[in-house]
């Protein structure tokens, strides 16, 4: 059923009580239907409350406005029929009843009027404040008639208000007709706005219906103002009050089934037309109302649960409600479209951070090589006089037929062949770790002494020495032991070396070295002097019949040991100043 098919019906309900009316108002006025048309039209009003306060939003001032508006046509009722029905007909109470009659009579089109303007408004929770200026002058009219006694502004009466209960007991004054028009003026206005806005809005089509009715609400209240209203049994069919509800009601039921005020109805109308593809099904899972974005489901989709994927891009949800479940569907295809470009980028962010790990694994293997080359470099640079002198002898051996001589050469070899193997493994734990323990300068030692042995000449060692040293002094140790036996060969008679580790104050413990050489002629020169004093290395000489006592003291590691300076340039050791004492 659409729009206007349902304003007509209703529009018909309306017709039907005022015809109603119409036949309850013609039962005799004694027992027993004494005053029925009173408490029928009281009932009908209490209905007009009751629905309005059903019907209406729940929130704004339209609501107020309605609410207010059925209570005033309920006092306009009750007015009447105290004044009628219950009070005495020549009392001051009647006449004060007869007052009061004219103040839901003056709000009414007020109210009416302010509905009209929050109608189809975007600000529909309060009225202008310059609209207030009505109410005033609306209460202004109000007071003069329930004074009306102290001033007969309104209504003049004879002396002693004699027989101002009949026609011809009053007449009107200027107040009377000012009010009069200021009644209809706000009635008149208030029709012609929602004429206009029903022309304009999302109910145009409804004008026609709520033009007719206008109409026919002015024209009877136009005919029972001026008594023209047939009459039967000397009861007018429809008197003033009737007529006033009447119109006032009809003109509103026009705005509430058109859509010109919002109201609790046609919820599920408002359900269909939505654009959220939702419904709302019982427990068996048959739609109650249901949008016409929304797909039915299928009864594997009922009982599916909630956030499960009905499609490729649409997601199912489901709440409970009193009566059974709510579903909607949403649209994930621009968040799935989201999700796979992030998930393309996060795929192109870990080929980069591989392709960034590569270059950085590659640029970490590359500054290793360049310090292995470092070391090769500085290695084959301090060992350069080593392989010099052994090319030396080789070429020797190659030219002499001595085999004998060969023989020696072949042993002589292996000393400065074992100092270079030994001297390169120093180096390569130095670039390591930074420095040398006293036990692995000792194994160096001890195998050159092996290969010493290997040439005739006795040589052994005790170590106890266990302490790191610096690397620098561990190697400068080594070249001196080298240089003293290289250049003793062949009157060196035998060797004793003593290696133990050594308490230092303040510093990490250094390591001693003590030489005994037997048949020495080539000490300390100079260069070899300097070379310790540069690596901190103190040393001491004692000489004994034919035996040369020589010590060494290398210093022990401190908190920051720097970097050799063959590990940053690949130079060998250079010189620095230093000294010993003999």
């Amino acid at each position: 059923m659409n729009k206007i098919q349902k304003t007509i019906k209703r529009l018909a309900f309306y017709y039907l009580l005022i015809v109603l009316n119409a036949l309850v108002c013609q039962l005799p006025d004694r027992r027993p239907f004494i005053n029925i048309s009173s408490f029928f039209l009281l009932a009908l009003m209490t209905c007009l409350v009751l629905y309005y306060n059903y019907i209406t939003a729940r929130t704004g001032g339209l609501m107020v406005l309605m609410k207010a508006l059925s209570w005033m046509a309920f006092l306009l009722i009750l007015c009447r029929g105290l004044k009628y029905s219950v009070l005495p007909i020549d009392s001051t109470a009647a006449r004060f009843a007869w007052y009061c009659f004219y103040i839901p009579l003056l709000l009414i089109p007020l109210f009416l009027f302010f509905i009209s303007l929050l109608v189809s408004s975007k600000e529909n929770q309060h009225i202008p404040k310059k609209w207030y200026l009505l109410l005033a002058v609306t209460i202004i009219f109000i007071l003069l008639i329930l004074t009306n006694d102290l001033h007969q502004l309104v209504f003049t009466f004879k002396p002693g208000f004699v027989g101002w209960d009949r026609p011809d007991g009053y007449s009107y004054n200027w107040v009377f007709y000012l009010s009069t028009a200021w009644q209809y003026g706000l009635y008149l206005a208030a029709i012609l706005i929602l004429l206009a806005k029903c022309r304009i809005s999302v109910a145009r089509e409804g004008l026609m219906i709520m033009s007719g009715q206008a109409a026919i609400g002015i024209w009877l209240i136009v005919i029972t103002a001026s008594s023209r209203m047939p009459r039967i049994n000397g009861y007018a069919l429809i008197q003033f009050p009737e007529a006033y509800v009447f119109m006032m009601v009809t003109v509103l039921e026009c705005c509430l089934q058109l859509g010109l005020i919002p109201g609790n109805e046609n919820y599920g109308r408002l359900f269909k037309v939505s654009s959220l593809a939702a419904q709302i099904t019982d427990k068996k899972g048959r739609p109650v109302y249901i949008s016409e974005a929304a797909r039915p489901l299928s009864e594997e989709q009922f009982l599916a649960t909630d956030r499960d994927r009905i499609d490729e891009h649409t997601v199912l949800r489901r709440m409970s409600v009193p009566g059974g479940y709510g579903f909607w569907q949403d649209d994930v295809t621009r968040l799935d479209r989201l999700n796979e470009e992030l998930a393309e980028a996060a795929e192109q962010l870990s080929e980069e951070a591989a392709l960034t790990r590569l270059k950085n694994e590659l640029r970490e293997k590359q500054a290793k090589i360049r310090q292995r080359i470092l070391v090769y470099d500085a290695i084959a640079s301090r060992t350069a006089a080593q392989s010099e002198a052994m090319s030396r002898l080789a070429a020797k051996a190659r030219e002499s037929e001595d085999t004998d001589m060969k023989e020696m050469i072949r042993r002589r070899i292996t000393l400065p062949g074992a100092y270079i193997k030994r001297y390169a493994n120093l180096m390569l734990i130095a670039s390591e770790s930074g420095h040398i323990t006293g036990g692995e300068l000792a194994i160096s030692v001890a195998e050159v002494l092996r290969y010493l042995n290997y040439n005739g000449i006795p040589g052994e060692m005790v170590n106890t020495a266990e302490n790191p040293v610096s690397s620098e002094a561990a190697l400068a140790t080594f070249e001196v032991f080298e240089y003293l036996l290289e250049n003793n060969l062949p009157e060196l008679s035998g060797v004793f070396v003593n290696l133990s580790d050594e308490s230092g104050l303040g510093t990490a413990g250094g390591v001693n070295v003590k030489l005994t050489l037997e048949n020495v002629r080539a000490v300390l020169p100079t260069s070899e002097k300097t070379k310790l004093a540069g690596r901190a290395v103190s040393w001491f000489l004692e000489y004994e019949d034919d035996v040369t006592y020589l010590g060494f003291t290398l210093p022990g590691i401190q908190e920051t040991e720097a970097l050799p300076d063959w590990l940053m340039v690949g130079s060998p050791v250079g010189t620095a100043k230093g000294g010993g004492s003999v």
